[in-house]
């Protein structure tokens, strides 16, 4: 239908339309969506281009390399060093050996110098270098009380005098002078009994006070003990720690 202009007004035309804009306007739209579909679809499957060569990328990233490409990879940038280096570096090295050899014969130097003051007498030995050295009780040792037994930290209260008794006299005297220091709350004493050098065998008053401590009947008394140092004796003389209380005896 179209409108025709006669006699200055517009008559509708009846005759049959020959412009029709809106005709193919269904298959335009099925095609949009198919064309959208088909989108859709290539991006999911990645499809594009792009998405082809960044998964191609990753492929490449996640592929492990063989020992040649990543030695190659490690050495990128490394150049070969120049001679001088090399000659530097030998040279701290010899520098380094005869700084090495110096201190050394230093060390032997002054061992030679501390070992001949000892045997002068300049200096006393300490007490833990000589054999006759004795400390315990070995169970629930302190190793650092020891050490500060041995070296005349703590002010001895009592001297227990052995000399000269009979292993059965002097077990007596040993006991009874434990119990007095025990009622008298002594916590450091000495038992002098010498070095029994005139002895047959083993010193016998020094092993009589080292088995007492050990397993006489204050042994759970005794917190630690120790040879003297050398100033008060040394190896003659045994220093003693002993305990306010008993220490209990643990059940099985």
């Amino acid at each position: 239908m179209k409108r025709s202009y006669i006699d200055g007004n517009y008559e509708l035309d009846q005759g049959p339309l020959t412009i029709r804009p809106f005709e193919d306007i269904g298959r335009l739209l099925k095609e949009r969506k198919k064309s959208l579909k088909k989108q859709r679809k290539n991006v999911l499957i990645g499809s594009f281009p792009q998405d082809i060569e960044k998964k191609s990328n990753e492929k490449d990233s996640k592929r492990e390399l063989t020992d040649q490409e990543l030695f190659l990879k490690a050495m990128e940038g490394v150049r070969p060093l120049e001679h001088k280096v090399h000659v530097e570096l030998e040279a701290r090295r010899k520098q380094s050996r005869k700084l090495k050899a110096k201190k050394e014969d230093k060390e032997i130097e002054h061992g030679l110098k501390e070992l001949k003051r000892l045997i002068d007498g300049e200096v006393p030995l300490p007490v833990e270098k000589i054999p006759e050295y004795i400390d315990g009780p070995t169970i629930n040792l302190d190793k650092q009380l020891v050490k500060r037994l041995r070296r005349g930290d703590f002010a001895i209260q009592a001297y227990c005098e052995l000399h000269g008794l009979r292993a059965d006299e002097a077990l007596q005297v040993l006991d009874g002078f434990l119990s007095d220091s025990l009622m008298n709350n002594y916590r450091a004493v000495a038992f002098i009994h010498g070095r029994g050098k005139s002895s047959p065998g083993k010193p016998v008053l020094k092993e009589l006070v080292k088995n007492y401590l050990n397993r006489g009947r204050f042994r759970r008394y005794i917190l630690a003990y120790s040879s003297a140092p050398s100033w008060d004796g040394g190896p003659g003389v045994t220093y003693c720690l002993l305990r306010k209380r008993p220490v209990k005896k643990k059940r099985r």
